[in-house]
């Protein structure tokens, strides 16, 4: 079985660059998942005829933002950057080379409305807000999710999604010049700390009968004792925060998946891995109902008795390849015996790659066929 492999790009790396989408259909990619609603961003454009740096200052909406689509969070439009109808424009470039094209969307993860709305973010046992992170919990933020969906596929002219942070983010995150890796904080750590305690998470933590305060004690205790899993270091408190965590995760995908079905798309595929705690890009869970497919990291891939028999019947096993440094490009051909088994493969990622990096990538894709 060869995996279907498509490039993520973002929408200036087609709209503007005529050549773009032919080093794709060199690279021997079937097609390309746009950028539709994405994060902040400062990207190399190292191939670009026009520029070699885009800075996308705030988390925003590359099609139309019509404001009766949205409630109470309504994002930023990336035209000062990229462009009015950016993304219409990238995807008619890539039809028209005969890619095929669907939509990369990004949920909870944005700065801009995380900093206007805090009290919708993330909220750790010490009280710290993550403004990057909106919480699932909140209706507004997943009232948001839907209209994500739902309008990239009514304006983008798109029946796949490619769904990222479907789900909570958590402790990590790469911005503002980050300094927390002096902390020594274990993976365990960062877990306990990307719990979540905002307004809605300590309800759910009460409608199940725990005391938000005393739990929140707990996880703070918990962290830096050197505990191997997250269930040992919380003890009895982990079914509770583990279910809380779940509700919120499948809630969101839920109404997510019945919006954009009932907007006309046909296959969903969301960000997710095996871990239960799992917050960020890759928050939603394997076994999660209703989807067409899971895409999980690269690094994470155990297809021989590791990822698929977690993945219900029917549902596609897809992989993210990242071929930025600190990967080797030479190295990057090597894997096709690994990723052989997938059903779809994501190269990450079309525009930021030099003309080395590409060449890896096409030499991987021809033995993936081969």
């Amino acid at each position: 079985m060869n995996p279907l492999t498509r490039f993520c790009a973002y929408s200036w790396d087609l709209a503007d660059d005529p050549a773009a989408a032919d080093r794709a259909l060199a690279a021997g990619v079937s097609g390309v998942a746009i950028a539709a609603a994405y994060h902040s961003v400062r990207a190399a454009t190292p191939l670009h005829p026009r520029h070699r740096v885009v800075d996308a200052a705030t988390a925003a909406f590359y099609l139309p933002v019509r404001p009766e689509a949205w409630g109470r969070l309504v994002p930023r439009s990336a035209a000062p950057w990229a462009g009015e109808d950016a993304f219409e424009r990238a995807a008619a470039t890539a039809r028209r080379a005969g890619l095929d094209v669907e939509a990369w969307v990004v949920l909870t993860h944005s700065s801009v409305l995380g900093t206007a709305h805090p009290e919708l973010c993330v909220r750790s046992a010490a009280g710290d807000v993550y403004p990057y992170a909106l919480c699932p919990s909140h209706e507004d933020v997943r009232a948001y999710a839907v209209s994500v969906v739902t309008e990239t596929v009514l304006l983008g002219g798109v029946d796949t999604l490619m769904i990222e942070a479907c789900g909570p983010l958590g402790l990590g995150h790469l911005g503002h010049h980050e300094k927390t890796a002096g902390a020594d904080w274990s993976r365990v750590d960062e877990d306990l700390l990307s719990l979540c305690f905002c307004a809605a998470c300590r309800a759910s933590i009460r409608s199940r009968g725990g005391e938000p305060e005393a739990v929140a004690a707990t996880v703070l205790a918990a962290v830096g004792t050197g505990a191997a899993r997250v269930e040992d270091a919380l003890g009895e408190a982990a079914p509770l925060l583990l279910e809380v965590r779940d509700h919120s995760r499948r809630q969101l995908t839920a109404e997510v998946t019945a919006a954009a079905r009932a907007a006309g798309a046909r296959r969903l595929l969301f960000h997710a891995q095996a871990d239960p705690w799992a917050t960020g890009p890759f928050a939603a869970l394997l076994d999660t109902p209703g989807v067409d497919g899971v895409v999980l990291p690269v690094t994470d891939l155990a297809l021989d008795g590791g990822v698929r028999p977690a993945v219900p019947p029917g549902v596609r096993v897809g992989g993210y390849l990242p071929v930025l440094p600190p990967v080797d490009p030479e190295a990057v051909p090597g894997w096709a015996e690994r990723l052989r088994d997938l059903d779809d493969l994501y190269l990450y990622h079309l525009g930021l790659l030099s003309r080395r990096r590409l060449d890896a990538v096409g030499e991987l894709v021809t033995r993936l066929r081969a």
